[in-house]
């Protein structure tokens, strides 16, 4: 019986220990704070210099393809940019990513939060709340990202409001 209880102790103990941590998680989100603080500054040009040429990155628009490379994801974000003011993104968390093969740490950063902006040609304001995640080389560059949220949604809700028909 007492091998019984410390068999049953020591599975316990080992089957509940987490994965090692990455030692690369607290850099990467921090490089990830920067990237919402450059996006949401519309500093543009520091955004580009945090993605790699051949970066992949997720839409978060209804049927949008992958992109592929950095001209496709500044235009993306350029977008958001032009048709957005005021743009604050406040996170609920930061989470470590796992390598999609070995279900270990790979240093990667999630994150959930809610976006705040106001359209500029409409005027009218949105909070939704969305997931990211971004995966960093050596250099802390992003080398693959994507949103997920309703963007469709938003550019219906803070569409301008039709004319009046003529009478």
């Amino acid at each position: 019986m007492k091998h019984l209880l410390t068999l049953a102790v020591l599975c316990l103990a080992f089957g509940c220990a987490q994965p090692p941590a990455n030692p690369a998680f607290e850099t990467n989100v921090e490089h990830a704070k920067t990237w919402f603080e450059k996006f949401s500054a519309e500093d543009l040009d520091a955004v580009s210099d945090m993605i790699v040429d051949n970066v992949e990155w997720e839409s978060c628009f209804y049927g949008a393809p992958k992109m592929t490379s950095k001209a496709e994801a500044m235009t993306y974000m350029k977008g958001w940019n032009d048709a957005m003011e005021n743009i604050s993104y406040t996170p609920e968390n930061f989470l470590p990513g796992v390598d999609p093969e070995t279900n270990q740490p790979n240093g990667s950063v999630r994150t959930y939060g809610t976006w705040r902006a106001t359209s500029t040609a409409s005027g009218k304001s949105f909070a939704a709340r969305f997931y990211h995640y971004f995966t960093f080389n050596e250099e802390g560059k992003i080398i693959n990202a994507g949103d997920f949220g309703d963007a469709t949604g938003i550019m219906m809700a803070v569409a301008p409001d039709p004319e009046p028909a003529a009478e």
